[in-house]
């Protein structure tokens, strides 16, 4: 995949902005509130069609009733032209070379990309429903068909908490276990594919990126371990009357969480804050060897790293058309060689937008 250009009206500070990308590294330089940020969201929007800091109508620009992004792209040599527009009244419209999508799967399934935010750190410090949402995220980016499956588990679980809480109801409760134990068994599948793919290229990252010598890992902690639908449906069955009393459903797919190790021992544990970033970095950024051709959006992903981590990274970002923030001056940033590479594109936001 590849972002050519992207034109940006009424979408937080910006009123009208067009962007053109080149094909390796996007460098968006500027002071704080410059709209550094706002420029990874509308492209992650394109991409994602929804925003990665608040609901869709928090993006419309103060004082105006809407906002309409339009980005040009390609991916497989064919070329793809995104249109998103919302408004006030919570009109939300999506179109790929002017057909109306009615699935966000539909924009996972033709953009590969990869996405790191300041706050990624939350990703081992925070609660397992972060560190699930980033997994099936990563499992939906492989496997498109899977967003129908998560929609499916969503359903048959809300369905049988609600049979949990009727008391004249009980015998039906076990078609809800069976239609879980089928769907949760192919996600618990392909999660554990997928955490054992990340661990080994997270672990890549670290070591050649990072220069660290310790053994990062990706440790799948399923709350039902099992080899088949039919083992998963009696490892249910189990805690049946604990999941009466308390009117909920106790064990599934939507209680797993996955750990990140370094040396055997829990990141969140033991590790410095500086592990904890790395590591971070390391896990996020070991999705693009999943794919073919992804694309990087990272935002504020030098900070805290010292010159020489900052270099080794530039040189793997280089490989991908990556979109990457700086605060840093420019001064700064030449004289770390950041800006020695002739395929980078600098972006310089200079003032307010």
């Amino acid at each position: 995949m590849k972002i050519k250009n992207i034109y940006i009206e009424n979408f937080r500070g910006y009123k009208q902005r067009f962007f053109e990308f080149k094909d390796k590294m996007n460098l968006i330089v500027g002071n704080n509130a410059s709209g550094k940020t706002s420029l990874l969201e509308a492209l992650y929007f394109c991409i994602c069609g929804k925003s990665f800091k608040s609901r869709d109508v928090d993006a419309i620009n103060f004082d105006s009733y809407y906002f309409k992004l339009e980005m040009s792209a390609e991916v497989g040599n064919i070329e793809y032209n995104v249109f998103c527009y919302v408004d006030k009244a919570l009109d939300k419209r999506i179109m790929i070379n002017d057909k109306k999508i009615n699935r966000l799967s539909e924009l996972i399934s033709l953009f590969k990309f990869v996405f790191f935010e300041p706050d990624t750190t939350r990703l081992i410090k925070h609660q397992p429903k972060l560190r699930r949402r980033f997994l099936d995220m990563e499992v939906a980016k492989l496997y498109p068909y899977m967003t129908k499956v998560y929609s499916e588990y969503q359903r048959a679980l809300h369905s049988r908490n609600a049979f949990l809480k009727s008391y004249d109801k009980k015998d039906i409760i076990d078609v809800y276990d069976v239609q879980i134990s089928q769907l949760g068994f192919l996600i618990f599948q392909k999660r554990q594919e997928v955490i054992d793919r990340l661990s080994i290229e997270a672990q890549k990252i670290f070591s050649y990126v990072f220069e660290n010598k310790s053994l990062l890992e990706l440790k799948y902690m399923p709350s039902i371990n099992a080899s088949s639908e039919e083992e998963y449906y009696k490892e249910m069955k189990k805690h049946l009357v604990k999941d009466l009393s308390l009117g909920y459903t106790t064990k599934g797919i939507h209680r797993d969480d996955f750990e990140i190790l370094i040396d055997g021992k829990p990141a969140i544990d033991f590790a410095s804050e500086g592990q904890i970033k790395l590591a971070a970095v390391s896990v996020v950024l070991s999705s693009a060897l999943l794919y073919t051709e992804p694309v990087l959006i990272l935002d504020d992903v030098f900070s805290e790293l010292d010159k020489f981590k900052r270099r080794n990274l530039i040189k793997f970002l280089s490989q991908y058309q990556s979109f990457v923030t700086s605060a840093e001056d420019l001064s700064t940033l030449q004289s770390e060689g950041i800006l020695e590479f002739d395929s980078a594109n600098v972006i310089f936001l200079e003032r307010s937008i």
